[in-house]
């Protein structure tokens, strides 16, 4: 009876201690899980799919509970893909910080080769295929869009499944050196078309020098189609 007695006045004594006690020091957990939102709050969705990863905080470390809310911060401007570092702080009268810092992925849909390319190909829409690609690790630029690189050529040999950069292309040449075109002169109001030679290679859009059949002038203009020279009077 008496044991039962203690036992009861243990129970009674002890309860009300432990639900009062609080915790001294914050949770790194939360602090994790703190840093997490922050970071989610800043990423912006429509570039693609984000995975981030936040360090854990070193276990000797103790932080005495903050008595204001945790204030989190990046110690750049703005958040980027790679490596980010938070500063974490407590703004109390005894304040504290410490800096952790956070993994950021980015996976987006981006072009690679559906199959091999040889060296001086011209890229097709059936040699490319979107494939989900984790671009942190990318040191070059990358494209989404197929008709961005159709008609392009390989500047070298491309492996399958090979992410397609800018320096892996070159514009293909549409006019070549000695190719006879029409040259178009237009101005307001009117419009003359004559033949010509071509003094250089152009791809289309590029500045191309002629010489008129007729006059002999030479004169520049923009590479419109194979056989067609803009120039604007």
């Amino acid at each position: 009876m008496k044991l039962l007695l203690k036992t009861w006045i243990f129970i009674l004594l002890y309860i009300p201690l432990t639900a009062m006690a609080k915790p001294q020091f914050e949770s790194h957990q939360v602090i994790k899980q703190l840093a997490h939102e922050h970071l989610l709050k800043l990423i912006n969705d429509s570039d693609g799919e984000y995975q981030l990863s936040v360090q854990n905080i070193d276990p000797r470390i103790k932080l005495k509970k903050c008595p204001a809310p945790i204030y989190i911060q990046l110690t750049t401007e703005h958040i980027k893909t790679g490596k980010n570092t938070l500063k974490v702080s407590c703004p109390s009268s005894q304040p504290w910080r410490i800096f952790i810092s956070a993994q950021v992925k980015l996976f987006t849909s981006v072009i690679v080769t559906k199959h091999p390319l040889a060296k001086g190909q011209q890229i097709q829409a059936k040699d490319l295929i979107l494939q989900r690609t984790d671009v942190t690790l990318l040191r070059s630029s990358y494209h989404t869009d197929k008709q961005q690189l159709i008609n392009y050529i390989v500047k070298r040999r491309l492996k399958r499944g090979e992410v397609i950069n800018n320096r892996h292309l070159a514009k293909a040449i549409l006019i070549k050196r000695g190719a006879m075109v029409n040259i178009l002169a237009k101005s307001k109001g009117f419009k003359i078309s004559m033949q010509g030679v071509a003094l250089n290679n152009a791809s289309k859009g590029e500045l191309i020098k002629v010489k008129n059949s007729k006059s002999k002038k030479i004169i520049q203009g923009v590479a419109i189609d194979s056989q067609t020279v803009r120039v604007t009077l």
